[in-house]
């Protein structure tokens, strides 16, 4: 692509409204990341005790590792809600900016219509353009 159209995709309001709410969902998403695993991290620091505990009466799994092993999993999900939502919504609205650039680049390089000169041609014969 022209560098025409890549300031063409700059300065279109969608490109904007897309980069937007792509990065609000990419920093929620890593807000989220970021307390889980370092709530974790303080408890271990502050309650050794809770990490320590069972989950359960007479179960060997304890606390920690039940944590631990739900932030792997949530932390899957997420990618695949932040994956989900790249592949529908942010790659609809992409494939439809650069659409438009490029269209609007195209559509600038064009030649005159061919019917112009004949336009002018009727205008002089009939006096018009006088």
């Amino acid at each position: 692509m022209s560098e025409a159209v890549y300031a063409r995709i700059r300065a279109n309001p969608k490109f904007v409204q897309l980069v937007e709410r792509r990065g609000r969902l990419a920093w929620t998403l890593a807000a989220v990341v970021f307390v889980l695993f370092y709530a974790l991290v303080l408890t271990i620091a502050f309650a050794p005790g809770v990490i320590g505990s069972r989950v359960m009466e007479g179960s060997t799994l304890s606390v920690g590792i039940a944590a631990g092993l739900f932030q792997f999993v949530f932390f899957w999900v997420l990618t695949a809600v932040y994956v989900g939502k790249a592949n529908s919504d942010f790659d609809a609205m992409t494939a439809e900016v650069v659409a438009d650039a490029v269209a609007a680049e195209v559509a600038s390089n064009r030649d005159p219509p061919p019917a112009a000169p004949a336009v002018e041609r009727v205008k002089e014969a009939s006096g018009a353009a006088r």
